[in-house]
């Protein structure tokens, strides 16, 4: 039986190269209704927060592209779910972890996967995903 968190399908995600780059984002889950004639706001705090981030991959050519193409098509858009590789948790726990030590689960943002292929086949590859809640 394949492996499964909360029902949702595990991909597993290559290993190297490491990103050349990482953003991340708490997003806050809170409503605003701001007033059109006198400014005054009401705010709804619904006490929750999740995590988004974007990541890019160093320059690659096609030997090394195709895992990661590979992971980004098996990931399906939204359906699946995957956790980065324990060194890069380790290394960075702020970004990857929700906690320091447990391991977030994530999964892409849009529901597409997109690569760029350059002049003597050099690979672009980066990608937008938000935590699995």
């Amino acid at each position: 039986m394949p492996a499964t968190y909360h029902g949702w399908p595990v991909v597993t995600m290559p290993t190297a190269p490491w990103p050349s780059g990482a953003e991340f984002a708490t997003n806050s889950i809170v409503a605003v209704n701001t007033n059109p004639f006198t400014g005054t706001q009401q705010t709804q705090d619904w006490q929750g927060t999740y995590a988004e981030g974007s990541i890019t991959l160093p320059a690659m050519i096609q030997s090394d592209a195709q895992a990661w193409i590979a992971f980004l098509k098996a990931c399906n858009g939204t359906a699946s779910v995957f956790q980065f590789p324990p060194a890069w948790a380790a290394a960075f726990p702020e970004s990857f972890t929700s906690d320091g030590t447990s391991q977030r689960w994530w999964r892409l943002k849009p529901n597409q996967a997109r690569w760029s292929i350059k002049i003597a086949g050099i690979y672009g590859i980066s990608f937008e995903i938000r935590e699995a809640t």
